[in-house]
């Protein structure tokens, strides 16, 4: 990968399919959209646990809207 310091991606969504523990640090499988280069591409790595956090989330956003 070519992103910045540490060779791991600028932050951006992305979506956590799998963990793996090796000795006693935790890795996650992600898939993420990269948008830092001319045309968007969906991207996946083994990342360690120590860059990642989670995003915000409102399950409220959901039923402010009309019914269905």
């Amino acid at each position: 990968m070519r992103f910045g310091p540490g060779n791991y991606p600028p932050p951006a969504p992305g979506l956590i399919l799998d963990w793996h523990r090796d000795g006693v640090r935790w890795h996650a499988w992600v898939i993420w959209l990269d948008n830092t280069r001319l045309r968007d591409s969906i991207q996946q790595a083994w990342l360690p646990a120590s860059v990642l956090r989670p995003a915000k989330s409102d399950i409220n956003v959901w039923n402010d809207g009309p019914w269905r």
